[in-house]
């Protein structure tokens, strides 16, 4: 008490940290960053469309209409009725909207599962690494530089081609097993310099078992940058998804996906452009949401940043 009665008045923010608990100076250091709260709308209203896209949808994306085309075959355009295609059709005269909300199921799926492997591999694989050191680690980051190497859209395009009846369990599957060598470099980085704190070598001192170090002593104190970049990867992986779709390897059809929107938009620009533009936005507001999330986690978990 006396320490905070003796603060100076011109420096309120540390009267403030000394109160509060840890979770409500991270909420406070995260509202403050506007772009960061900005981008937290734009994830939940993503997530919010994706979950309740068989709602929202007024058609099923895969049906093929027959008025769903003009009289010369071509896509329609968008048509400013609830009652009829909002956003207009594709090629083969399926609803545009119903076919961008599923597409926002697809892409969170990937992005948020595949981004869920790769940081259970990648965390596994470098804190044992960090941990353990000697030949162990050696070998560990060996195989972390030669996965790093590789070229890894084309590794995934090459995997996900050769496996029988793929699904989007398939894709996210393999983007994940593929893409976890950034997030060993850092989780083995964040370990080897919490290995030397006194509280890891007082636990090993009295007896501690490896698991209980690692899950109790390690892990939580190298979650900070693991759930910055995991934020970040999401948002690469939506991307990715989009890539493979849109060059043939991705989800299998008539999934629908944001990056098959694409696909088809570039081929009947002249006729329809916005059948380029509204997956477009929807990947840029996907996208930009969850990088400003991390960047806003980044800040908020590391207080120092958000005084600079």
């Amino acid at each position: 008490m006396s320490e905070l009665l003796s603060a100076p008045a011109h420096d309120p923010e540390r009267v403030v940290a000394e109160t509060e608990k840890p979770w409500q100076g991270f909420m406070r250091r995260f509202a403050q960053r506007r772009l960061a709260v900005f981008g937290l709308v734009l994830v939940v209203l993503m997530v919010s469309l994706a979950i309740f896209a068989p709602y929202l949808a007024p058609h099923n994306p895969t049906t093929e209409f027959p008025n769903g085309l003009s009289a010369v075959g071509a896509p329609l355009p968008p048509q400013w009725s609830f009652k009829g295609f909002f956003l207009g059709t594709d090629n083969l005269g399926r609803d545009e909207l119903s076919q961008l909300l599923y597409g926002a199921r697809i892409s969170m799926q990937v992005g948020v599962m595949g981004t869920l492997i790769t940081l259970i591999i990648g965390t596994i694989v470098g804190i044992v690494a960090g941990y353990a050191g000697g030949w162990l680690d050696n070998v560990l980051m060996r195989f972390t530089d030669i996965m790093l190497a590789f070229p890894f859209i084309l590794f995934v395009i090459l995997l996900d081609s050769v496996i029988p009846n793929p699904s989007v369990a398939t894709v996210y599957s393999v983007i994940g097993v593929l893409g976890w060598a950034g997030v060993a470099r850092i989780a083995r980085s964040a370990t080897l310099s919490i290995a030397k704190n006194e509280y890891v070598t007082a636990a090993r001192s009295i007896g501690g078992g490896l698991p209980r170090i690692l899950l109790r002593h390690v892990l939580p104190n190298a979650f900070s940058p693991i759930l910055v970049y995991g934020t970040l990867q999401i948002a690469n992986y939506i991307l990715l998804e989009s890539a493979l779709s849109f060059l043939g390897a991705g989800v299998p059809d008539p999934i629908p996906s944001w990056g098959k929107m694409l696909n088809v938009g570039f081929k009947f620009f002249l006729v329809d452009p916005t059948l380029v533009v509204w997956p477009g936005i929807m990947l840029v507001f996907a996208t930009l949401g969850f990088n400003l999330v991390g960047d806003g986690l980044n800040d908020a978990l590391n207080p120092r940043a958000i005084r600079r």
